[in-house]
Order: structure tokens, then sequence, then C-alpha cells
């Protein structure tokens, strides 16, 4: 349907999964198709016809796990014939420019048709960039003396200097970064306004949000930054159309309570390595910019981050325990999130929301959650969802069910009926495959084998031969308990 949304998983995992997929997926409205990340292995997923037809890459962050394959894109679309255009890349502006700079160096040089000479290929000739997300009132500017020389200093949109009462940049001599530090003017505290104040801002932020809007897939992609705390610039993505909101996290940190603290927290500036004389009499430090900032989050981010998902399907990171930059299960399990299924996951996690996996089809349908299996469309209505590795379990809920779901500082495992730890529930167990469901096998001669007509074989090995037998899907027929 024209206002439906459907997301094709092409990769998921954390970084460091052994599954060595990363995170891609293609997201598509009334036939129009893009890449929402590109970290994961686009090219055999989607092939030539299915490259040449996105429209675009919406990007979150520029972490590799979600642009390793960018590059190779831009230059398909460069160099390719039947393409021969220019990559559409949409993000923040910040986000925007750490591509350009993490990625220049892989494209804009090249050999000149006859091979004879080195050219140079210009980044606006490769990639157009669409800012999705306001600007910033104010940058950090590189300008020169005059005599050869340069320097850093602080301006807003018109070229105007800001002083050292209003802004400061800060450079650590170990990092050799200049970052922003911002004097706010209803606290009077000097915070860091890329981090301090969310995209709905006046005081630092343009008016125009820029939001992204494509008519032919009656699609509008909106920017949040409130709610994403990853460290690098990140921001997540609302993708509307007249009937249906998806939110995609990107990585965050997920901590309602953690954000409390964000933004009540006061932090008294620390003048061991500058006197506080010449910190007011400075437009460029050389330090740790965190021994000034005062206070990380505006309440007004706070707020927010705290409403960033309200009236929309959620589609977000998880990790297990302690991750820092990703948000773990325990603190997302019981979020007030109506509609959540999880994705960016680690190897081994049991939720009782739906995990993603690749290969997968979702459909978002008004304020439903669907999974497309050779061309059905089956609600996520299990209790228990499990990935083990390349293992995809479901779980649902039986007075007398062969396993129980057990829990351990907050992280969910599955142990044996007769396990001694206390369950959360009982259940019955069936393998995802291919988002069909069929019993899980405990026999260890026993596997199952998708033929070449699509149906599922049940396969016994016994000594010298073996035998097998067709299995039905019985996704749609498992009678839930309630």
């Amino acid at each position: 349907m024209r206002h439906d949304i459907r997301l094709d998983v092409i990769g998921n995992t954390s970084p460091f999964s052994l599954m060595g997929e990363s995170s891609a997926y293609m997201i598509t409205a009334n036939d129009c198709s893009y890449l929402l990340e590109c970290g994961a292995p686009v090219f055999p997923f989607l092939g030539y016809k299915g490259l040449a037809r996105i429209k675009g890459i919406f990007a979150s962050h520029s972490h590799e796990d979600h642009k390793r394959w960018f590059t190779d894109i831009v230059l398909f679309s460069y160099y390719n014939p039947f393409v021969k255009r220019k990559l559409r890349l949409i993000s923040s502006e910040v986000i925007l420019e750490e591509f350009a700079k993490n990625s220049k160096g892989a494209i804009e040089r090249s050999l000149s048709p006859d091979s004879k000479r080195i050219i140079d290929i210009p980044y606006p000739d490769l990639v157009e960039e669409i800012n999705v997300g306001p600007r910033s009132k104010y940058i950090i500017n590189l300008k020169g003396n005059g005599d050869g020389s340069f320097r850093y200093q602080v301006e807003d949109r018109k070229g105007n200097r800001i002083g050292p009462d209003k802004a400061k940049i800060f450079i650590n001599p170990k990092a050799n970064r200049p970052r922003l530090l911002f004097k706010d003017d209803e606290s009077g505290e000097w915070v860091e306004p890329a981090s301090y104040y969310p995209f709905s801002s006046r005081v630092f932020y343009e008016e125009d949000q820029h939001t992204y809007r494509d008519d032919e897939a009656g699609l509008t992609v909106r920017a949040i930054k409130s709610s994403a705390w990853h460290g690098v610039p990140t921001i997540a993505f609302k993708f509307m159309t007249s009937s249906t909101s998806v939110v995609y996290s990107a990585d965050t940190v997920y901590k309602p309570s953690l954000w409390k603290e964000l933004c009540e927290e006061y932090r008294p500036q620390r003048f061991d390595s500058i006197g506080r004389e010449e910190f007011e009499r400075n437009s460029i430090i050389f330090g740790d910019i965190n021994d000034f900032i005062e206070r990380t989050w505006s309440r007004e981010r706070y707020e927010r981050a705290m409403a960033a998902y309200k009236d929309a399907i959620v589609i977000h990171d998880v990790a297990r325990k302690d991750s820092i930059v990703h948000t773990d299960y325990p603190d997302i399990a019981n979020a007030s999130i109506a509609k959540l299924l999880l994705t960016h996951n680690p190897d081994n996690i049991t939720a009782l929301n739906p995990v993603l996996t690749s290969g997968k089809s979702i459909v978002f349908s008004g304020d439903e959650v669907f999974e497309q299996v050779k061309g059905e469309l089956y609600p996520f209505d299990a209790d228990v969802y499990i990935r083990h590795f390349a293992c995809n379990l479901v779980g649902y809920k039986k007075k007398d069910g062969a396993y129980k779901v057990v829990s351990k500082n907050g992280l969910l495992g599955i142990v044996g009926a007769d396990d001694p730890q206390d369950g959360l529930m009982r259940v019955d167990l069936y393998q995802d495959l291919d988002g069909e469901y069929f019993p899980i096998l405990e026999d260890p001669r026993k596997y199952y084998l998708r033929r070449s007509d699509g149906k599922m074989e049940e396969i016994t090995m016994l000594d010298n031969s073996c035998k097998g037998k067709t299995v039905d899907n019985l996704r749609g027929q498992i009678k839930k308990e309630v």
C-alpha cells in the first residue's frame, strides 16, 4: 500500500559481531527506496538493479560499521555507465562534514581514462549532500591571516567573529580536533552547544529544520538529535507517511535516569591547567574541554529526548550490559514504548521484543508491525525472541512448556523447564527459519533443510543413510496462552 513503510534488513549486528554483518537497511515507500546506513554488504544483497534504483543514503553517524560501503557505492554510482550520477547523502550538517573528511582520501583522486595521469575529482562531483536538521548559528572557521598563515575563529553565519566572552575553541593536543565551548545566555554557564542544545533550540540552531520530503514516495523524514547520545555526532530519523511514523534511534544510550542527570548535574570548572583570567581572555585554549563544561544537557534537550519516540513505532539499538555507547538491554526492556523492535544487536541476546536479523522484511502499516514472509504478512506475536549467533528462536508462553525464561542482572536467558532457577514464564520454543516457525529439534541427528521448491524438510541422519519429511510452517497457527 502507498502509505506503508517497508524495511529490509541487510545487516543489523553490533560492530564486534562474529557474524560480520554491521548495519544497513533498505527503507521503501511507494516503490521508492533508500538505504538507511551502509555498513553491511549491500552489493550482494541489492545487486546491480537494486543499487541503481536507490534514491539516496540516510546516515546517522560516521562509525565504520554504519558507513563501511559508502565509498564503494559512491564510486559505483559515478563510474557505472548505466548509472553515472552523484550519490545523494542525507544527514545533518555536522555528519555530512564527517563523511566528507573521512571519505575524500578514497574517492577524490583517480587515473585519467588513458591511465597516464593522476587526476583530481572534487567531492561535490561525486556526492550530493542533502542537509536534514537545522544548521547551527555559530561555527568554527579556519581563516587566513593574509601572510600564508591561518587561525581558527568562531563566527556567526554572516562571518562576524564571536568574542571570547561568548565562545571559545578548545583543542586537546592529544586529539588535535577543535571543539566549541559556548556561554549559555539563560544560565550563564559554559556548555558544549552541540551536546547541550536540541535541534529545537533557537539559541544555537536556525529555525529551518530542513525536513526531507519525497513527494513521489509520500515520505517525510525529520532528524532527531535530542535522544541520540553516542559520542560522535549522531542523529536519529523519523520516517513518516500520512498514516505511519517510524523512528530509527541510531546508536545511543537510552537511559532516562542518566539523561536526567545530564541536565541536572552541575560541575564546577577546573582551572588546574589554565588560570581563570587566561581562560576568560583567550579565544583558543589548548586543553581538555571537559574541565570547563559546566552542564552537559539543557532541560529542553532532556524533555525533547523523553518525548522523541512518542506516537511512533521505534527501531532501537540494543546491547547486553555496560556497553557505554549503546543501549543496554536492562535499560530498554521496560521502556514505555508501545511498539519496539530491537536491532544493532549482539550475537547472543534474549528479549521480550522482536529482534531484527538480516534478511527480514518488515512492513509498518498504520501503527501495526508485520514481517513479510513469502508474500504473507505475520504479526510479531511471540512472547520471547532469541538470537544466538546464526540461530534464531521464538518462544510462546505455555503453562507446561519445555523451557523457561530466566532473568539475571536484567538480562534474559533460556533454560530447561527442570532447571532450579526461578522463571519468568514457561515457553515452548520454535526455530525461526527465514521468518517461518518450526518445532525446535533437540535430537542432534536431525536438522532442517530448505528444498529448491521452497518447502522445509526435516532430515534425520541414520547410520548409513538419511531420511526426510516435509514440515509445515507453524507461524500464525501457534495458540497463545494468556
